[in-house]
């Protein structure tokens, strides 16, 4: 795979629909959004250009558990590939705008 995530736990019906909210936003915003799929909570651990075997992590990260958390506020978040083609060099991410979480309704 190109990407290795860990599954969350805990208000997913809020979730989704912060996410879903938040995709139509986009939409109305004519931010093309390509397939439609059903959002899945999780958080991205590591993503790799090319295909990557990550059975060895997966099964060392199988049995990890944390301690629960609140998110507090969401971020909007560009992302600035690299251009110069340079060996190494890395995106910068840079935050656009900060949202605070309040109740769903």
């Amino acid at each position: 795979g190109r990407a290795l995530w860990a599954g969350a736990e805990g208000d997913l019906t809020t979730l989704r629909l912060l996410a879903d909210r938040a995709e139509a936003a986009a939409r109305k915003a004519g931010v093309p959004m390509g397939e439609r799929r059903r959002y899945k909570a999780h958080l991205t651990v590591a993503r790799a250009r090319v295909a990557v075997d990550v059975r060895a992590y997966v099964a060392a990260l199988g049995a990890l558990t944390s301690r629960t958390w609140t998110v507090d506020d969401v971020a909007l978040v560009r992302s600035n590939l690299p251009t110069s083609g340079a060996p190494g060099e890395q995106p910068r991410y840079e935050t656009v705008a900060r949202w605070a979480l309040g109740a769903a309704g």
